[in-house]
C-alpha cells in the first residue's frame, strides 16, 4: 500500500502563525532585546601615577624573579655543581646574600659553620625577610649538605663504637646500644652499623662525598645497600649467585 504524496505546502506556516500574535511571546522578545543592548561603560577610579621609588621596587622584584628562574634552571647547587658555577650580577644586602648562586656559602661543603650561617639567614622570626628566591634556594641546598654532613659524622661515631666492640657478643650489645639510644628498631640499628663500617672500609669515596654534602643521606644508603653483594663477591672471588 503506497502512501499519499506529501503536499508542497503542508501548512506549517499557518499552524505557527499564532506565534506572531501571542502577546506573551512579544513580551519575551522585548526583554531579550533589552539584554542585547551594549552595556554602559564602567567607571574606573583614577589612580595617581607610580612614583620613581615604586617603579624601582617593581623593577627590583621582577629582576629577582628572573634571577631565581635563571638560577634554578642551571642545575644542582653546591660546591662543584653547575648551578653554582657562576655568580649572577647584582648586589644583595639580605642576611642570605652569601647563599646566592656562586657565592661563598653556596659553594661551601657541609659543615657546622654552614649550619650556623644557614640558621642566621632565616632571621629572628624564621621568615627569611628580605631574602630573594635565588638565595632561599641556596639556603635550602645548604641545609641539604648540612644534613648529609651530620649523617656522615653520626655514622663515624657509630663506626668507632663498633670498632671498640669487635667480638661477636660485643657486636650484639653494640646493636642494642644504638637501637636504645636513637629510639630505632634493632633492624635499623644493624643497618646503620653496617653502613658505618662499610664507609670506613670499602666505600671511603662515598663517605667523603656524604660528609661534603655532594650526595645525600638517601643516596649514600642506596650505594651502601647496592654494593653489599659486590663486597661478598670480592671475598669469595666469584660473582653473586654462582655455586
Amino acid at each position: 500500500m503506497s502512501l499519499p504524496p506529501v503536499p508542497a505546502d503542508p501548512g506549517w506556516d499557518e499552524a505557527l502563525a499564532w506565534l506572531d500574535r501571542d502577546p506573551e511571546r512579544e513580551d519575551w522578545l522585548d526583554r531579550a532585546r533589552e539584554h542585547d543592548e551594549p552595556p554602559e561603560e564602567e567607571e574606573y577610579e583614577d589612580h595617581a601615577p607610580l612614583t620613581l621609588d615604586e617603579l624601582a621596587e617593581i623593577e627590583d622584584a621582577t629582576a629577582d624573579d628572573l634571577l631565581a628562574v635563571e638560577a634554578a634552571t642551571t642545575g644542582r647547587r653546591g660546591p662543584g655543581q653547575p648551578g653554582s658555577a657562576r655568580v649572577f650580577p647584582g648586589e644583595s644586602a639580605s642576611p642570605a646574600a652569601a647563599f646566592g648562586p656562586g657565592m661563598v656559602l653556596d659553594v661551601l661543603p657541609g659543615c657546622a659553620q654552614l649550619a650556623v650561617a644557614a640558621d642566621a639567614a632565616a632571621g629572628d622570626d624564621g621568615r627569611f625577610a628580605g631574602v630573594s628566591e635565588a638565595e632561599l634556594i641556596g639556603v635550602m641546598c645548604g641545609w641539604d649538605r648540612i644534613e648529609a654532613h651530620a649523617h656522615a659524622r653520626k655514622l663515624a661515631a657509630i663506626a668507632e663504637l663498633a670498632r671498640r666492640n669487635p667480638g661477636e657478643l660485643d657486636a650484639e650489645f653494640t646493636g642494642d646500644q644504638v637501637a636504645y639510644a636513637l629510639g630505632e628498631s634493632r633492624a635499623r640499628a644493624d643497618s646503620l652499623i653496617g653502613m658505618a663500617q662499610s664507609f670506613g672500609t670499602r666505600l671511603p669515596g662515598t663517605a667523603a662525598a656524604l660528609e661534603e654534602g655532594t650526595i645525600s643521606r638517601y643516596k649514600a644508603e642506596i650505594i651502601a645497600g647496592a654494593t653489599v653483594l659486590l663486597a661478598a663477591w670480592r671475598r669469595r672471588g666469584s660473582p653473586p649467585g654462582s655455586p
